[in-house]
């Protein structure tokens, strides 16, 4: 089974503080210093940590919503099914980890949801106590892809510009939590069809997945610049998730679905594959292409 992201985490001896840019104790951090330790927990696949550090951040005074605190947790949780999903214990023998993997995909739903509000405030325990199929249902009720929450939006935005010396108040700075929400939602999907395909009939895979490359497609038109790190934090981690693992993600669909032509149409329009020849048909190469691009954890 393949993974769903391809995460590269390198360290070197500097303290995580020193990647962070953060102060040298808890202390002095800011809401987005606590937000920052939060999302170098969920790349490093220990969501319990990272729920704390953005638990953390709800105790921060003077800050006015807290959406991009729960997108952290929610984020935190759909980074674990995946984990779980990918895990030795489940690949092969879905059955064994498929309520975890559940119970992580549901909380992550919830955290969204509240991360969707404007008012606010509860921390992950409290959320992950409410969590119930009404709040799952409120999720799945809302048009995620076109979402929007303009008070909120404009707070961060506001929050995290330059002054007029081209200075900015915080170094680790978190704007558009939208589009953090909306990639989410689209995984936590991809996950939902991971989970299908083995009870589900072939008419039913194919009409999903169908549905999934129009999810992704749509994100990826809209955003064709996406790049998940350029507004988390200054730290100096080796990481990389863009608009390329996501069409590399379309890609692999594609050649699943047996649609070649979309598929090596899609590494090229992405810039995936130099030099790849629609027209010879050769899916060798382009399976190999999307291999050797590291972009494909799938």
């Amino acid at each position: 089974m393949k993974k769903l992201l391809l995460i590269i985490l390198i360290f070197s001896c500097d303290s995580l503080e020193e990647k962070l840019g953060v102060g040298e104790s808890e202390e002095s951090f800011s809401y987005y210093d606590f937000l920052a330790y939060g999302w170098s927990q969920v790349f490093e696949n220990d969501p319990d940590l990272a729920l704390d550090y953005f638990d953390q951040s709800l105790n921060i005074p003077n800050i006015q919503y807290y959406n991009t605190s729960y997108v952290g947790m929610g984020w935190a949780r759909t980074y674990q099914a995946n984990a779980l999903l990918n895990s030795d214990a489940c690949v092969g023998n879905l059955a064994d980890c498929s309520d975890l993997v559940d119970i992580a995909r549901y909380e992550a739903k919830c955290f969204f949801y509240q991360a969707t509000l404007n008012d606010s405030q509860l921390s992950s325990t409290d959320i992950i106590g409410q969590c119930d199929d009404d709040m799952i249902l409120s999720y799945d009720g809302l048009d995620i892809m076109n979402f929007t929450l303009d008070s909120a939006f404009t707070y961060y935005l506001d929050a995290c510009a330059e002054n007029e010396q081209g200075e900015v108040e915080y170094l680790n700075c978190f704007e558009n939590f939208i589009l953090d929400i909306q990639v989410a939602y689209i995984y936590l999907e991809y996950i939902s069809y991971l989970r299908l395909i083995p009870s589900a009939t072939i008419e039913q895979i194919d009409k999903y997945r169908s549905e999934i490359i129009d999810l992704f497609s749509l994100f990826l038109e809209r955003n064709d610049d996406y790049d998940i790190m350029l507004d988390k934090s200054s730290y100096n981690f080796t990481y990389s998730f863009d608009y390329k693992n996501i069409a590399s993600t379309i890609v692999t669909l594609y050649i699943n679905a047996g649609d070649y032509d979309n598929a090596c149409l899609t590494a090229n329009l992405n810039d995936l594959c130099t030099e790849l020849d629609c027209e010879s048909g050769d899916l060798l190469n382009l399976i190999d292409c999307i291999e050797a691009s590291n972009l494909n954890g799938f």
